[in-house]
């Protein structure tokens, strides 16, 4: 039977970072199966062909704004809570399917009005984010209430998803929810999109490694994702100082954002300003291509057990 899927994304999707990665491939894979999906989002973000997305009205008073938490998004969540009101009267969903615990938040509401179940997708600590962010002091008096929040929502949920085994654990000894409740589905990609190179990528790979002035015969080691401190971005570039030392014949492709100028200054400092390149992540075509020189992909992190990086 297919079912119609009301997606609530409390983030700009779709934008170029795992969060919005999982949320895209889950609509796709729900749409494959014969559902329908859709998405209820912020009002900044890229449409994709084939997505049924819904935008929130802009805030006029804070048009621009970054990853991560934000005073704002208290905002942006009370206009996203009217939208997806509105969208759910219309659509009248079978399942209400939210990301992140804002969107569970809302989703738990909006369950209960339209009597649909709730599956929460789980991305991580509500608390833990806050604190990675330096938006909420793990000893200050609002700690208590906003860990006794996440706990609510994790519980209000009749199915979580999670993308590893290490946040299902969380969920159990951390909060207490049921084993059964619980269901690890690990993050995947559309290998049709990133795949091995080809022999039919060798004219493409050349080109691009020409644009970006990599060296021919240098192995590239590629880092796709979010640049921040606690991404392990700091530890990325350490690690890529003691590798070179060693193999001098490697070369660290990073692509991301924000701070890109603030790392790549770093690397330059560490003296592999010759051995490192910096692209911002939104370019789809290189992505494609770049990803297939991989000789291995890192995946630094400062953060405790989750999934990827959100918001």
């Amino acid at each position: 039977m297919p079912y119609r899927i009301l997606m609530i994304a409390p983030t700009s999707f779709f934008s170029d970072y795992g969060c919005h990665v999982r949320i895209l491939e889950e609509a796709r894979v729900l749409q494959k199966h014969g559902h329908a999906v859709k998405i209820v989002t912020y009002y900044k973000g890229r449409s994709l062909p084939g997505l049924d997305i819904v935008r929130t009205r802009p805030t006029p008073w804070h048009a621009d704004y970054e990853v991560g938490s934000s005073r704002h998004k208290i905002a942006f969540d009370a206009l996203l809570s009217w939208t997806s009101l509105e969208a759910m009267l219309r659509f009248k969903p079978h399942v209400i399917h939210a990301h992140l615990h804002e969107g569970a938040l809302i989703g738990s509401v909006l369950g209960a009005i339209g009597r649909a179940p709730l599956v929460f997708d789980f991305q991580g600590s509500l608390t833990g984010e806050m604190v990675d962010h330096h938006f909420l002091n793990p000893d200050g008096r609002w700690y208590p209430f906003v860990r006794w929040l996440e706990r609510r929502i994790n519980h209000r949920a009749h199915a979580i998803l999670t993308s590893s085994h290490a946040a299902v654990s969380l969920l159990q000894d951390e909060f207490g929810v049921d084993a059964g409740r619980v269901i690890a589905i690990p993050d995947c990609v559309d290998t049709t999109f990133f795949r091995p190179r080809a022999e039919a990528d060798r004219g493409e790979l050349a080109a691009i490694r020409s644009v970006l002035n990599i060296p021919a015969g240098r192995d590239v080691v590629v880092y796709l994702g979010l640049l921040a401190a606690y991404q392990g971005t700091d530890l990325l570039i350490e690690a890529a100082q003691q590798v070179i030392s060693q193999r001098p014949d490697t070369h660290f492709l990073i692509m991301g954002y924000p701070g890109m100028p603030m790392y790549r200054s770093i690397a330059e400092a560490r003296g592999l300003g010759d051995h490192t390149t910096f692209v911002v992540a939104s370019c789809t075509r290189m992505r494609r291509a770049t990803c297939g020189w991989a000789m291995w992909p890192p995946r630094p992190s400062c953060r405790r057990p989750k999934q990827t990086a959100k918001s």
